[in-house]
């Protein structure tokens, strides 16, 4: 099986160029993969998968990376979801399952095959930069009753579904879209819960299994164990093979994308063709990646240059309403909010509008229609004229705060007061330590569409 036939790659936008469709027809990959800037609607991208279907056949498998929260690649399309943390904490089994279930039932509609979720990482390292709220929890037997509850509610709404990150990218301290990652143990049991709840394929990320071994991706008696333990029929997909994680042990091998960096992802385009090869050559049956390798996998005509698939602004549309489920997941996790925030005087700071993830939910005016003297800080913002410190706080953000963030903060506090964190789940933590015994802190996993609307207006979901 070639490079080519094992890849699952991503379009520019929310229509099949022509010259993305000569390169489909010419290189026949498995499948494609689809993000928020695909999905311009459920009418506009049920439109695409059916144009992709025509092109690949109606055995390819077109996908989406749709675990709820922030990482919902189809928003635009079916509507918001929960974070997975949401509902870990909530720890109702049976609503994840429902919540899912009517989540999949609309991916169904708009014609997916397969959802690259649940998450099935154990948050074991509080303050990892890039799994946060998209793991139902650190404890092992939470995530795998909330894994198997997840696939059963995908199943039942007809997708096929790959759990990740094989071995469990939550005891990480890094981002292996950028860098590599230190050995990690294997979280095993919220995998074989998956499985057993009928899960067909599981995304190994770029995590090493052992210290002097090379990323899951590339380590192919490393692969060899992982079938070994789940079985044959269950599939292998590697995390996106354009991620910084794979840039060293590819340097080692002599294989450079000679984008002239030492970190950080690859431009899809400008991959070489050995990269490729040495990926599927260690194994996996599938290989994501965020756009098409037009170097290594070459049309005969020259075509447009792509711009950065990860840093495309995704499609500016209005979202269908929530689920009956997502509205009930997110009204309990509102109603453990108990916070007053009565002064006018609220701070903000948003560090979501600078993250490749999505936005915060809320935007400036909803804010300021319930604190006048609103002040915001951002990456566009990221200081204030001199006033009185704060006695109220609103913190967004998917991931940990910075000391960078911690040292803007600090000064504009009050010795008491009461705030409110939005999204990973560390950031309860450490505004305490940062803000002292004075505060009152009060926490909610994900700041994505519907996270904070039931708060500041419960009829609102």
């Amino acid at each position: 099986m070639t490079a080519a036939s094992r890849l699952v790659v991503g379009l520019q936008g929310g229509t099949l160029a022509a010259h993305e469709r000569e390169w489909l027809a010419r290189w026949r990959p498995a499948g494609l993969i689809l993000f928020a800037r695909n999905c311009d609607g459920p009418e506009a991208c049920g439109r695409l998968i059916a144009e992709i279907a025509g092109v690949l056949g109606a055995g390819a498998e077109i996908c989406a990376d749709h675990e709820g929260g922030a990482v919902s690649a189809l928003e635009a399309a079916v509507g918001p979801s929960p974070s997975p943390r949401t509902l870990g904490d909530l720890d109702d089994p049976d609503l994840t399952r429902s919540v899912c279930e009517q989540t999949g039932r609309r991916l169904h509609a708009i014609g997916l095959r397969r959802v690259l979720a649940p998450c099935c990482d154990v948050l074991t390292e509080s303050r990892n930069p890039v799994i946060g709220a998209r793991s139902f929890g650190a404890d092992p037997a939470k995530v795998a009753r909330h894994a198997e509850a997840a696939v059963l509610g995908y199943r039942a709404a007809g997708l096929v579904v790959c759990a990740k990150h094989w071995p469990g990218h939550g005891g990480t301290a890094v981002d292996t879209h950028t860098v590599a990652s230190a050995p990690v143990a294997a979280e095993v049991a919220p995998f074989e819960a998956a499985i057993a709840a009928g899960a067909d394929a599981l995304m190994v990320g770029h995590l090493r299994a052992r210290a002097d071994g090379p990323p899951l991706a590339l380590d192919a008696a490393a692969l060899d164990e992982v079938r070994a333990r789940f079985g044959a029929t269950v599939g292998l997909w590697s995390d996106d093979v354009s991620m910084g994680a794979l840039r060293a042990p590819m340097r080692a091998a002599g294989i450079v994308p000679g984008d002239g960096r030492d970190e950080g992802l690859v431009d899809p385009g400008r991959l070489p063709a050995a990269w490729l090869d040495a990926i599927a050559g260690a194994g996996c049956e599938r290989l994501l990646l965020c756009g098409i390798p037009w170097r290594a996998l070459p049309l005969d005509a020259e075509v447009p240059a792509p711009p950065d698939p990860l840093t495309s602004q995704p499609a500016a549309d209005t979202p269908p309403a929530p689920t009956a489920a997502a509205r009930e997941a997110w009204q309990r996790a509102a109603a453990s909010i108990d916070l007053q925030l009565a002064d006018p005087r609220l701070l903000w700071l948003d560090t979501t509008a600078s993250d490749r993830l999505p936005a915060a939910a809320v935007n400036e005016a909803v804010l300021r229609a319930r604190w006048p003297q609103l002040a915001h800080l951002d990456a566009a913002a990221p200081r204030l004229v001199p006033q009185p410190p704060f006695a109220q706080l609103l913190v967004t953000s998917h991931r940990p705060l910075t000391v960078a963030q911690a040292t803007v903060l600090e000064p504009l506090l009050a010795a008491v007061g009461e705030a409110l964190v939005a999204g990973h789940p560390c950031l309860g933590d450490d505004l305490a330590r940062l803000a002292g015994p004075g505060w009152r802190i009060v926490r909610l996993a994900g700041c994505t569409s519907g996270d904070l609307a039931p708060w500041l207006a419960p009829d609102a979901v």
